[in-house]
């Protein structure tokens, strides 16, 4: 794959004209979707199923306003707080939580149009209970305000102790690269036309226990009355450490995205099994490879590393699809320190996620919500299907798309003008008797597609069926 892709992109050189190439993401389990050749920017770009996979050129001028010296200078500001701790003083102006609160805020205040607000909750963790903040920007769409995606990381830091509010915690890569993550995204977007609303949130209270988001994933409905969050997308620690990344690692990021049930604490999840949150990894691996396809994704089936978390996990645990962005190898000795500095991080690469999540975010927010209802019978080899219209969007046609149980990613996209299919498994891509996993996904005139429906259905020789505990998408083994 990496050789033609290698080809692909010096055939487009010789032709010396502007090309975009979608490579649907490379990964380390050898699962990824197709490669295929370099067309122009914002014409349909074919898969393995000769089915378009349309680039818009609107987002891909979103992408190319992203700017690696804007974000090497907001982590050099947010590391200047000398500490974000949030059991540090909120009261004081030029250091702590509460500066750096109030910095986030005026910056997210100063784009036009977004609807900036200071989410209180109650801080634990610390020697005392107080109220911290999340700083959150909505920009709602005008067409269905309801339908949200969120885009996060948190901003707080931490010393080696994490009730420590006064050691020195400059936090340059956790968390400072994942802030300007969402600065950088919300300069990109807001402003732009959806037809899902967006949440841009920068966290505090990740580093005792992720207390700032577990209060808003908990408190979203009554925020926003009627908000079905369709993606929560996690950024943490996406600095690119450049002692422990070299030229190989810096175009690869871990995606992290749990089955079900949840792995928390056993060992790697499988990729015969399903979820919400595996769909939207699926997501990230099609549209964030097709419009960033300089980097590589290394998915990860489970919700986070061992022992560790993230701010996407409060948001899974309201039965939201979540996933988590993250650098490919970690230096833990630059991690709740005072040796988190900028001097170590890479902005070029955390450019190159902020890319990647606004590619995602933007990609998601456009199209129609997924179809309803997804419906199986039959089996491998003879199977309907049957799904109901969108809640949401101007569908112009439909794809099926499916995956043997032994692969991450959809081979192809077969296209249908109807609510019923019934493809057979060779259509499809996969080879008689193997056992499959199926979707279908809802597509509008410009080339938007949508999540594909949950749950997946799994056909094998016998019946076409629900995965046994895919709906108890919030259960944790």
């Amino acid at each position: 794959m990496v050789a033609r892709a290698a080809t692909l992109v010096a055939m487009a050189r010789a032709l010396g004209a502007c090309f975009v190439m979608l490579v649907v993401m490379s990964c380390k389990d050898t699962s990824s979707p197709a490669v295929v050749a370099p067309v122009a920017d914002g014409a349909p770009v074919k898969d393995a199923a000769a089915h378009a996979l349309t680039l818009d050129p609107s987002i891909t001028s979103m992408l190319s306003s992203t700017d690696s010296a804007r974000i090497a200078t907001n982590i050099k500001t947010l590391v200047a707080f000398g500490t974000r701790s949030s059991c540090s003083d909120a009261s004081l102006t030029t250091q702590g939580i509460g500066a750096a609160r109030d910095w986030i805020q005026t910056r997210l205040t100063a784009l036009p149009g977004a609807q900036v607000q200071l989410f209180a909750y109650d801080q634990t963790g610390c020697a005392t209970t107080a109220k911290r903040h999340d700083v959150i920007a909505y920009w709602p769409s005008a067409t269905h305000p309801n339908r949200l995606v969120v885009i996060g990381g948190h901003y707080d830091s931490r010393p080696v102790s994490v009730s420590d509010g006064t050691s020195a915690a400059p936090g340059a890569n956790d968390s400072g690269s994942q802030t300007a993550v969402v600065l950088e995204a919300a300069n990109a977007m807001v402003g732009q036309t959806f037809d899902a609303s967006l949440l841009f949130v920068a966290f505090a209270g990740e580093e005792q226990g992720l207390v700032g988001s577990a209060a808003l994933a908990k408190a979203i409905g009554t925020l926003f009355p009627g908000a079905a969050v369709e993606a929560m997308l996690n950024c943490d620690i996406v600095g690119g450490d450049s002692t422990s990344n070299d030229a190989t690692a810096q175009k690869q990021f871990r995606l992290y995205s749990p089955g079900t049930p949840r792995e928390l604490l056993a060992g790697d999840g499988t990729t015969d099994n399903t979820s919400p949150s595996r769909g939207l990894m699926r997501f990230v691996g099609t549209w964030g490879g097709a419009y960033v396809p300089a980097m590589t994704m290394l998915p990860k089936l489970r919700e986070d590393r061992p022992g560790r978390g993230g701010d996407h996990e409060p948001f899974i645990a309201q039965g939201y699809p979540g996933v988590r962005f993250i650098e490919p190898v970690e230096t833990l000795a630059h991690q709740h320190s005072p040796d988190d500095l900028f001097n170590y991080v890479t902005p070029d690469y955390t450019a190159n996620i902020a890319r990647l999540v606004i590619a995602v975010g933007a990609s998601l927010a456009r199209a129609p919500s997924a179809p309803a209802s997804f419906g199986g019978s039959g089996s491998a080899a003879s199977p309907v299907f049957t799904w109901v219209t969108p809640a949401s969007g101007k569908v112009d046609h439909y794809v099926l798309a499916a995956r043997p149980v032994t692969e991450n990613f959809y081979r192809m996209r077969v296209p249908a003008r109807t609510t019923t299919a019934s493809p057979s498994a060779s259509e499809l891509g996969i080879d008689p008797g193997v056992p499959y996993f199926v979707s279908v996904a809802a597509v509008d005139a410009a080339g938007h597609e949508s999540l594909f429906a949950y749950p997946e259905y799994r056909c094998d020789d016998s019946a076409c069926v629900v995965p046994a505990g895919a709906l108890d998408v919030t259960a944790t083994n």
